[in-house]
């Protein structure tokens, strides 16, 4: 039987995990991770699809990835499953010289570059001073409730969970596995080891805004404003920094900012603060390596487009898998010949 460790429980990870199981159901399948939901640093991402921090990872992939997983992210929505939200974004820009159209823009429902009107009736709704923008339609989920779908959907398929801190690529742990797919993060500075990997500090604040029905990122003032179907999630920051405890100073300019785009804020009731570190490489990692008879399939990177780029991705490593498989199976028949 072919043994699988899939290493690291964020979205990556579950997502190669399910899909590699679900493949290959004969196959033993373990999910190895030092955390499982709802304590990994997805579960406070804001859940939505937009291509953010990915470094210079080449267009054509991140059209690719971004592409298959606004389409899944489109089923769950048309099924009305797991929390997923089609929302409004408005992305705003302080002056011209900044904004580009972006190559994923005909990817997305209802692209839109706005005009001079369009951005005066912004810089007054969100009480700024806006010189450029674009809106379009894009999904948000609720990533606790999305990553805990994930693990159930891997458990019923009788996936494997295994709590282990993994320290390098040659731990112990790993020694049984024939395939160890690498969804590891900013984890992967140490794992591989990889010093490319460094981190983005993001802090943010989760509040009760069930009004709220639109996405709005202030892209050179840092504030944000992302609803999903159960918070609303306030943000941010984008810090090279380790430290995950909450800034009071942080809080300070995500409140005080958000507020100040919608004025609403201000009876919010706040849920909680958190702080998560983003895994950000010059270009996400998403290739195998062979190390002593044994295939490593690394996924890790995404730096802010986890829930943009996971579903494609995983598409890439099932057919990753499937090439070192068709490999293997060419080689014994060889040898038999």
């Amino acid at each position: 039987m072919v043994m699988v460790a899939v290493v690291g429980a964020g979205v990556n990870g579950l997502t190669c995990a399910v899909k590699i199981k679900e493949k290959y159901k004969d196959y033993d399948v373990v999910l190895i991770s030092s955390e499982f939901t709802p304590n990994t640093t997805g579960d406070g991402s804001g859940g939505l699809w937009y291509p953010f921090i990915c470094g210079e990872t080449p267009d054509d992939l991140i059209r690719k990835w971004g592409n298959e997983t606004y389409k899944y992210l489109h089923e769950l929505y048309r099924l009305g499953e797991h929390g997923v939200s089609l929302l409004p974004v408005y992305s705003l820009y302080r002056t011209k010289e900044k904004f580009c159209k972006p190559i994923w823009s005909d990817i997305v429902y209802g692209y839109q570059v706005l005009d001079e009107q369009q951005l005066k009736d912004c810089s007054q709704l969100f009480s700024g001073e806006y010189g450029a923008g674009h809106t379009f339609l894009t999904f948000v989920l609720p990533a606790p409730r999305f990553l805990a779908y994930l693990q159930e959907r891997f458990e019923r398929a009788n996936g494997k969970l295994l709590r282990a801190k993994i320290t390098s690529l040659q731990d112990p742990v790993l020694e049984p596995f024939d395939v160890v797919v690498n969804c590891t993060g900013l984890g992967a500075r140490w794992l591989v080891p990889d010093a490319e990997v460094v981190p983005v500090r993001g802090q943010i604040t989760k509040v009760k805004a069930p009004w709220m029905n639109l996405v709005v990122i202030d892209e050179e003032g840092g504030n944000y404003i992302i609803p999903n179907s159960e918070t609303c999630v306030l943000g941010g920051t984008h810090q090279s920094d380790y430290c995950t405890d909450v800034y009071a100073a942080d809080t300070e300019f995500i409140m005080n900012g958000c507020k100040k785009m919608m004025p609403g804020f201000e009876n919010a009731e706040v849920v909680k603060h958190w702080v998560g570190l983003r895994p950000v490489r010059y270009s996400i990692r998403l290739e195998p390596e062979e190390r002593n008879g044994k295939l490593y399939i690394h996924n890790y990177g995404h730096g802010g487009s986890g829930f943009t780029l996971f579903w494609g991705c995983g598409d890439e490593v099932i057919k990753i898998l499937q090439t070192h498989l068709d490999k293997n199976e060419q080689t014994q028949i060889l040898s038999k010949l």
